[in-house]
């Protein structure tokens, strides 16, 4: 049976076998329901950190899986979760996926709906998971429903919720969502009618569980009973449409909040005349309320926020949609498009995301003229689509081709007038775009990481675009002019850094409020930043000034940033200071020329900084001064200082001996490369957030002024290191020089030596 805690508990098994293994022992695959061998051959290639991206051949690929579990060398456990009823669960798939069982110390759990897929894998043991009792539900339910908050109902309020408890029947994801959807819920009346609802909410289902599906689709029901619909028909919520949205995704799919949220804006779930960063805060709350009432999962993936469906969540999602979508994504099972007969003309959103489709060939052409949404994303084999598959789409306005290989642009494109969002960024042999001069609804338009070596044709005339990425295209050479004036409503612009961004018509876009790209010099950057002061609301960017390019400039962190690098500051005119905005986050000086004695002198250096980096700057001999405020924690939010082969800074931040400067949120401190340096800070630093310390190459250097906390014990101070420092990483042959710096105290040097790790000559 679904939804009665097998994950959960199989989870509780993983994580008490990594405190007593360790995480290169224990590997955990999930299946899903729309598994193919290739997808599962890739889940226990991740997991086991195997690249198998350059290998088609599922026998071949087999082989180098059976090769790597054999080279573990040592006990392992495999956990493949949620495993569904399929012909191919024998020996043979088992041979398919690395023989995991024929490697001597494999152990292989299995989770599973069904017990006949349990009895073809050969299990010796079999655990059947029950629903909870009474009492057990009960606790859960208290538990989910007063997480947040300090929750006491009332003896008649209490009474109808065990009710509700009892309706969904033992199962652990029915009262997580029922529990959730009744947070804040205070009063007799609104209990009582939230019982009739779920009494009334069973349907009949062929595949699910009606027990699970009457639960969740109750909890569906009650999300926003009144909110601002913004001209929808259907009869959804704006947060019931957000959810749906998400079911169009791949089964287990951990999903990027930040890629939800532009979704919902292209789709126009949150409202179009609101500036772009309430639209985000908005996507983000929906997000947040549909996580609290347990709909989605908080996940993280490769440092991403995400969030992710359970798969009966997701079930109910689809039949709730039934006839009107159409969602076979994952598994990269399909090859060809599917038939025509499936393209019905009610159909809305369809979804062949991250399938293995290669061609869609001429024959093609489905009458589809209510479809607003087409995704087919992650085919990665797809270069070819012709153009009678758009003919009869002309209700279209969400196309996302991003991550297939086609080469051009099918020319019916250009026709689809409705248009509104036309996705294809990492098409990565893309060279030839149709034209685009009759899109004039297009408000998204993304072709980052594309071979396009010119500017598309009919750009200029997409008077209403709102967001154009055209990030690393680096065939570009020069950024035409006149056509970035025509777009005034233009909130997002993403320009290669590869080419210098034409700052007289940056400076005419007054809605833009997020900025990326290359100005070449100060002069041009420091138009920018006094274009945007007079707009009343703060721009995000992520500049670099100065010749050449760095594509790995952007982050995760998606912070505001400034790069400059290559300038030479002695050719600018004379001034008090460079002028950064005070919002900045992100400050990189990389082998700049001309700068003054102490840095600080020439630039005003936010205390909004959460990265600070100099790289191979010459000429300057300190960083920050004390008068920027440092003792009162000048820096609150600095997490990374980075400083790098600078031959003559002497001392980095210059401050009274007596005091203490606060770096609260300090985590990185790396100094590398200093001949000259004979301090970092004159004064005591305070970081107790300190995590990581990498210092090597400065010889001259004597102390290391961090802060030991100590407590005085029977008259005697008892110090310990700083709390959260887990790494201090020197070079091999500097242990005599580490061995030498002097200490405030005996013990501090000691109390470090834990934390030291040595690194080989580079």
């Amino acid at each position: 049976m679904g939804g009665v805690g097998k994950t959960t508990l199989t989870k509780h098994i993983h994580n008490r076998l990594l405190e007593e293994l360790t995480q290169e022992c224990v590997f955990w695959i999930t299946v899903s329901q729309e598994f193919s061998i290739t997808m599962l051959q890739d889940g226990i290639a991740r997991a086991i950190k195997l690249d198998l991206s350059d290998e088609r051949d599922e026998d071949k690929r087999a082989a180098r899986l059976h090769k790597a579990l054999l080279s573990l060398g040592k006990k392992f456990v495999l956990i493949l979760d949620d495993l569904w009823e399929n012909d191919l669960w024998d020996d043979i798939i088992l041979e398919k996926v690395g023989d995991p069982l024929r490697v001597e110390g494999c152990q292989l759990i299995i989770t599973s709906r069904s017990s006949d897929v349990c009895r073809q894998m050969n299990c010796q043991e079999l655990i059947q998971v029950e629903p909870l009792d009474m009492d057990g539900a009960w606790n859960l339910f208290c538990e989910i429903h007063g997480r947040q908050r300090q929750t006491t109902l009332s003896p008649q309020v209490e009474e109808i919720a065990k009710d509700m408890v009892k309706m969904c029947d033992g199962l652990p994801l029915g009262i997580i969502t029922v529990a959730g959807s009744m947070r804040g819920v205070t009063a007799d009346h609104a209990w009582r009618v939230a019982k009739e609802e779920l009494q009334e909410s069973a349907m009949g289902n062929d595949r699910m569980d009606v027990k699970v599906y009457k639960v969740l689709k109750y909890s569906f029901d009650q999300l926003d009973p009144n909110p601002r619909r913004q001209g929808n028909t259907d009869g959804y919520t704006i947060l019931q449409h957000c959810f749906l949205y998400c079911a169009l995704y791949p089964e287990d799919e951990e999903i990027p909040q930040e890629e939800l949220v532009r979704r919902f804006i292209s789709e126009e779930l949150v409202d179009k005349r609101e500036r772009m960063k309430a639209q985000i805060d908005k996507g983000h709350t929906i997000l947040d309320k549909l996580v609290n009432i347990c709909l989605l999962e908080r996940t993280r993936n490769m440092a991403r926020d995400c969030v992710k469906m359970h798969d009966l969540v997701r079930s109910m999602a689809l039949k709730i949609t039934e006839g009107k979508t159409m969602v076979k994504a994952g598994g990269y099972r399909l090859k060809e498009i599917p038939n025509e007969e499936v393209w019905t003309k009610d159909l809305e959103k369809v979804s062949l995301v991250s399938n293995g489709i290669e061609r869609i060939p001429d024959c093609v052409s489905p009458n589809c003229p209510k479809l607003s949404t087409l995704l087919l994303h992650w085919n990665l084999d797809l270069d070819y689509i012709a153009d009678s598959f758009f003919f009869k789409m002309h209700g279209l306005r969400t196309l996302d081709l991003s991550n297939t290989k086609i080469k051009k642009l099918p020319n019916s494109v250009s026709d689809l007038e409705s248009l509104k969002a036309l996705i294809l960024r990492s098409c990565s042999s893309l060279v030839c775009i149709s034209n685009l001069e009759k899109l004039k609804e297009l408000r998204e338009l993304d072709l980052s990481f594309t071979e396009i070596s010119e500017v598309p044709q009919g750009l200029g005339k997409l008077v209403n675009l709102e967001f154009l990425s055209m990030r690393s295209f680096h065939r570009w050479e020069i950024f035409p002019t006149d056509v970035l004036v025509h777009l005034r409503k233009l909130k997002c612009l993403y320009l290669p850094y590869y080419v210098e961004a034409p700052i007289g018509e940056i400076e005419m876009l007054k809605e833009m409020e997020d900025f990326q790209g290359r100005f070449k010099d100060v002069p041009d950057f420091d138009r920018f930043i006094q274009s945007q002061k007079s707009k009343g609301y703060a721009v995000s960017y992520r500049i670099q000034v100065g010749e050449g390019c760095i594509e790995e400039f952007e982050n995760y962190m998606n912070l505001s940033s400034v790069m400059f690098r290559s300038t030479d500051f002695k050719t600018i005119e004379e001034r008090e200071v460079v002028i950064l905005a005070s919002d900045t986050q992100q400050l990189t000086f990389l082998e700049c020329e001309g700068l003054s004695k102490c840095l600080s002198d020439d630039f005003n250096i936010p205390s909004s900084l959460h990265i600070f980096e100099i790289l191979f700057c010459d000429g300057i001999e300190s960083i920050l001064k004390d008068e920027l405020g440092l003792r009162g924690s000048g820096f609150p939010y600095l997490e990374v200082l980075c400083i790098r082969g600078c031959p003559d800074i002497e001392v980095i931040i210059q401050a009274v001996a007596s005091e203490n400067v606060d770096l609260p949120k300090l985590k990185r401190l790396d100094i590398r490369g200093l001949p000259k340096l004979k301090n970092i800070c004159e004064a005591k630093m305070k970081c107790g957030s300190i995590e990581k310390i990498e210092l090597w190459g400065c010889p001259l250097l004597k102390k290391l002024p961090l802060h030991f906390p100590g407590e005085l014990v029977d008259g005697q101070m008892n110090y310990s290191p700083p709390p959260a420092l887990k790494e201090i990483k020197i070079m091999e042959n500097e242990r005599e020089w580490w061995e030498s710096l002097e200490w405030d105290h005996p013990s501090h040097g000691n109390l470090l030596q834990p934390f030291l790790t040595f690194r080989g000559i580079l």
